[in-house]
């Protein structure tokens, strides 16, 4: 790990005090959780980044192209479903 120095305003000071008491950690590893905590939310997928993010696939076959994909992919399992 590696010590660092911040400078906080005083009321700051005090809450990251009482988180820390409240949860019986030292205040360096209150920091830590709650920065960790904070960076992993910040990196988060949203639901809809993640759905938009799958188009950017360049195996996706794009609409033009659909018609042609399913004939070729789909014809035989279509012909045996049909009997």
């Amino acid at each position: 790990m590696k010590r660092t120095t911040i400078t906080w305003p005083e009321d700051t000071v005090r809450a990251v005090e009482r988180a820390a008491r409240k949860r019986r950690k030292s205040i360096s590893a209150t920091v830590r959780e709650l920065v960790e905590k904070q960076l992993a939310e910040e990196n988060k997928v949203s639901p809809f980044e993640a759905l938009a993010g799958m188009f950017d696939d360049p195996n996706l076959v794009q609409g033009a192209d659909l018609e042609d994909f399913l004939k070729e992919n789909w014809a035989s399992a279509i012909d045996r479903d049909r009997g």
